[in-house]
């Protein structure tokens, strides 16, 4: 069984949809693939970000890459309601002035945090994140996409790109893992989560990318393949909700 080990600094984690979260430490916020927003007006509660609700908080926005799904280019504008803002940005991302932009296979010192690329394989970055006493790991789409009706050469060439990632991360400890559980690509979505597993150290798995259909995470849970790490597998059931909270 997941356990949330004691910490002084408090922490939780919001569901923004699709890839999108908003993941407090307890000392600041981390704001990862922000794309849906609409309606307009909504909170943290409805999955949607409100910059005047940070306007005092320190706050550290990622984009993984340029795709719609991942990227909205409103969050350029919370800059005029939240003054401590950063903007960390795989390097493909459209970008305006004053933000960080990053490249695969390259470690960052930022402020206070580290931040290290992986390179995806699809477009842009996946980030691994050291911050406050914790490891994040956030995928974008750095995934095992097996594609059914893709030739045979195309998928051994996705397995073995996806696994040489994976073995930059071999032994890591990692406190939150983001990852893809994609349900289109049918029997092999859960490869992904099972490379990640098999070659770090994750206290827990946060399943993303489901385009909707929330019913892929209980079928991760119970797939054979997850049977020795399925109980750090957390839900997600549906935009705006609150994964966890160590209050």
């Amino acid at each position: 069984m997941w356990m949330m080990q004691e910490r002084e600094n408090k922490m939780v984690c919001y569901y923004l949809d699709h890839s999108g979260f908003a993941f407090h430490t307890g000392s600041r916020w981390l704001i990862f693939d922000y794309f849906t927003d609409a309606p307009q007006n909504g909170t943290l509660a409805d999955g949607m970000i409100d910059p005047a609700a940070f306007s005092g908080e320190q706050v550290f926005v990622f984009v993984s890459h340029r795709h719609h799904d991942h990227f909205n280019p409103v969050i350029f504008s919370w800059r005029e309601q939240i003054r401590n803002i950063t903007y960390i940005l795989s390097d493909d991302v459209p970008a305006q002035e004053d933000t960080v932009r990053v490249s695969p296979h390259q470690i960052y010192r930022i402020q206070d945090m580290t931040v290290e690329t992986l390179e995806s394989t699809d477009e842009g970055v996946a980030f691994l994140v050291w911050v406050d006493g914790l490891c994040l790991y956030f995928a974008g789409d750095l995934n095992h996409w097996h594609w059914e009706g893709e030739p045979d050469w195309y998928n051994r060439d996705m397995k073995e790109k996806y696994l040489s990632e994976m073995e930059r991360l071999r032994g890591t400890k990692i406190d939150f893992a983001f990852v893809p559980v994609d349900p289109r690509l049918g029997d092999a979505f859960y490869l992904g989560a099972k490379g990640v597993m098999e070659t770090t150290d994750v206290n827990a798995l946060i399943p993303m990318h489901v385009w909707g259909d929330y019913s892929v995470v209980g079928r991760l849970k119970g797939h054979p393949e997850a049977e020795k790490w399925k109980d750090k597998v957390l839900s997600v059931s549906r935009r705006g909700e609150k994964i966890f909270d160590s209050h």
